[in-house]
């Protein structure tokens, strides 16, 4: 069992979040390059030796700041996509989080516009991929279509991975972001139906093939398949005589 915390820890964790709350204002409203340790402390009502223990430096803060802006634009796309059932309503959902969070004030200028300038851009996409990676890949799984190789789904990860960036970048730098965010759903979503195009040309599995006896032995079994999809040839004598499918049961295609 945890230790209860002490007034001294109490009073420690309250001068943390009162700096990271002072960081997150300051940054959210002036450039990086602008800011002081010394405003923080001013904005924080704390000592240059409080900012110094618990973050070490201005750029510690910054990253404390950056990284909790991720965290919850992280948690805001899969609460998102647990809203819905279908993969396809999941996906666009996920996304649509991930667009408005791009046209919320702080995220925008803390993570899209003095983030790659302040800890740089190897750093920047290191962090981008530790929040969102796991994301994107669970686009692909429900995205990608059966059958599709390790090298063609790394390929996929990569498109999705740029083309949401890019985007962010677009609608953080436009003029007018409610348009902006509007535009690169609209190109998301011809994005997402060639995936869904893709899937519905994939190849249709093979029949499966029985013996009219192994229909008659277990016949609840192989429709209970037949419901859940799958398509089965019935054989006499090594001819089709018949073809059971969802499409057509109970009413089997006689030949």
């Amino acid at each position: 069992m945890a230790e209860p915390m002490t007034r001294r820890d109490r009073n420690a964790e309250a001068t943390r979040r009162d700096i990271l709350a002072a960081g997150r204002e300051i940054f959210s409203q002036r450039p990086y390059s602008e800011v002081s340790g010394l405003q923080i402390c001013n904005q924080a009502g704390v000592t240059r030796g409080a900012l110094q223990h618990h973050f070490g430096s201005k750029l510690g803060l910054f990253m404390a700041v950056f990284e909790g802006l991720q965290h919850g634009v992280s948690l805001q796309i899969t609460e998102a996509m647990d809203e819905h059932q279908e993969p396809w309503d999941q996906a666009r959902a996920g996304i649509a989080a991930f667009l408005d969070a791009c046209t919320q004030p702080a995220y925008q200028t803390v993570v899209l516009k003095e983030g790659p300038a302040a800890i740089g851009w190897e750093r920047w996409r290191e962090l981008d991929t530790d929040y969102y990676a796991h994301l994107v890949h669970a686009f692909i799984g429900l995205l990608a279509p059966t059958g599709l190789g390790d090298y063609a789904s790394a390929m996929l990860a990569a498109t999705m991975r740029g083309t949401l960036t890019e985007l962010s970048f677009e609608v953080a730098q436009s003029s007018d972001q409610a348009l902006a965010r509007q535009e690169a759903l609209v190109v998301v979503d011809r994005l997402l139906n060639s995936f869904r195009a893709t899937a519905s040309n994939s190849p249709t599995p093979e029949p499966i093939r029985i013996g009219i006896g192994q229909l008659r032995a277990g016949a609840s079994a192989y429709l209970d398949r037949v419901a859940a999809g799958e398509t089965i040839n019935v054989l006499r004598r090594g001819r089709v005589v018949a073809r059971l499918q969802s499409t057509s049961w109970p009413t089997p295609t006689w030949r």
